[in-house]
């Protein structure tokens, strides 16, 4: 699997909370940003803003050797970088945790967020689209893949109707419009376990036997499977009825407040955008076919407002 770039973080305590310190580019980052207040004559005790992060690899990494180098980590980093006038405080959190705090209408942003309408309906506030991902699939061992039916693309509703196979489902996560659906219609099936779990103990359950599916993006797949001594044991189906790529945002919440940050960050992204690095970003942990896929789709993001 192709890493990302080659910088190679180093621990940093200078944030309380974050899972064995922040990435030397991203405290780099938040020095810099510290000079700059002070050159500009704005108060060093700027405005705080607190950043939700998930253990979410290969999007966000929070454990080493690889932190810091997920496609979130990245925008986060050039984020903090265009915004030196805040106090940026960077806080790790589940799945379910920073559904919670939304829901609370505590007030944070968090990186690489899908837009559906009901978290529209519940007042999150979403930037201009962040970055661009191909689309979740179904994730199975390959050696039983040929259990899911004859090769193509497969039919969601169908799939979870078969009682004798057994998926998993990380609960509170949002995979696209149709597969959400569907997730709906059929939680509380026994042959549907959705859990507030990490991919990673789902990924576990699978190289087990003990589940015949996941629903994941491809290179979140790759990277598990690299990680637990897997790769080429993994196939994937593409789901019918879903987009080939799709948007992340950044998200914010608060009354009133996340309206004003979504503006400063909005801002932010329209500086970045023009750059190469930039547009690198959703490319992260991709192998070169799908990098090669994301390049053609980037055009998409650019032009999205």
């Amino acid at each position: 699997m192709a890493h990302p770039d080659s910088h190679r973080p180093s621990i940093c305590p200078r944030m309380a909370g974050w899972k064995g310190g922040i990435t030397g580019r991203l405290a780099a980052v938040l020095a810099m940003a510290a000079v700059l207040t002070l050159v500009s004559g704005v108060a060093v005790s700027g405005e705080a803003l607190t950043w939700a992060v998930l253990d979410f690899p290969p999007f966000q990494i929070l454990d080493v050797p690889h932190r810091g180098t997920g496609s979130f980590d990245g925008l986060l980093e050039q984020l903090v970088g265009q915004m030196p006038e805040y106090d940026h405080h960077i806080v790790p959190m589940s799945f379910a945790r920073r559904d919670e705090e939304l829901r609370k209408k505590t007030r944070f942003c968090t990186p690489g967020v899908f837009r559906t309408p009901a978290r529209i309906e519940q007042g999150w506030r979403f930037s201009l689209p962040s970055l661009i991902h191909l689309d979740n699939r179904v994730i199975t061992l390959a050696e039983t893949a040929s259990r899911l039916g004859p090769p193509g693309r497969i039919d969601i509703e169908a799939l979870f109707g078969r009682s004798d196979l057994i998926g998993g489902i990380v609960a509170k996560r949002s995979f696209a419009p149709n597969i959400d659906a569907a997730i709906e219609r059929h939680r509380g099936r026994a042959n549907l376990m959705i859990r507030a779990m990490r991919a990673e103990q789902f990924f576990q359950m699978l190289l087990a036997g003990q589940l015949d599916y996941l629903i994941l993006f491809p290179h979140e797949a790759a990277y598990l499977a690299e990680r637990f001594g897997a790769t080429g044991r993994i196939a994937d189906r593409q789901i019918s009825g879903t987009p080939p790529f799709i948007f992340t945002y950044v998200a914010c919440v608060g009354e009133g407040w996340a309206e004003r940050m979504v503006a400063r960050i909005n801002r932010a992204i329209v500086e970045i955008r023009p750059t190469a690095d930039y547009r690198a970003l959703s490319e992260r942990w991709y192998n070169s076919d799908d990098k090669a896929l994301i390049r053609r789709f980037v055009p998409d993001l650019l032009h999205e407002d």
